[in-house]
């Protein structure tokens, strides 16, 4: 029976990285971060792997229907979300994270941007006339709910702490070489 849950959960990963991809594919901001070595599907499949670290979530709802499908936006922020928690306190112990870490966490921070981003707004830029692409809001008319927006803050917090420690190593590793007279 154990082979058979593993299996299916696996199943569930990769249709979990699958609607994930489907889902970042849709922000042009988010699709300009995969110009290096590291592919989106690594990224939506390094996420997924980090969503079932400690086993199924309760959270998540069935993926066996609707596969060729994006996640709904505040779903994709919650898989970022777990993924990005994760990751801060690997970056905070262990220093040091691949390329896709490094993308999911910065892929992380644009999502809940745009996620915060006002219909208004967009719908000013849209009328603005513009040489570049324009944004699409990721949410269209809906609104981001409470716990999205607890999300998104969070999320926005991660990335501003990341940043300060990320400094201070730098700076401890810029005075290491240098003798106190």
């Amino acid at each position: 029976m154990t082979l058979l849950r593993s299996i299916g959960q696996q199943w569930t990963k990769s249709t979990l990285a699958h609607r994930l991809s489907l889902s970042l594919q849709q922000s042009v901001n988010v699709q300009q971060l995969f110009g290096g070595a590291t592919s989106l599907k690594t990224v939506a499949h390094t996420i997924s792997a980090l969503v079932f670290t400690q086993g199924q979530p309760v959270w998540l709802p069935p993926m066996e229907d609707a596969a060729e499908h994006a996640l709904p936006p505040e779903l994709t922020l919650h898989c970022l979300f777990e993924a990005s928690r994760l990751l801060f306190v690997k970056e905070l112990e262990q220093g040091q994270l691949s390329q896709a870490e490094h993308l999911i966490l910065t892929i992380a921070n644009q999502w809940s941007v745009e996620l915060q981003k006002s219909p208004a707004r967009q719908a000013n830029k849209l009328s603005e006339p513009r040489d570049e692409p324009v944004e699409h809001h990721l949410l269209g008319a809906s609104e981001l709910s409470d716990n999205g927006k607890q999300l998104c803050h969070l999320l926005q917090t991660i990335h501003t702490q990341l940043e300060q420690a990320r400094s201070q190593q730098r700076q401890v590793s810029r005075n290491m070489g240098r003798n106190p007279s």
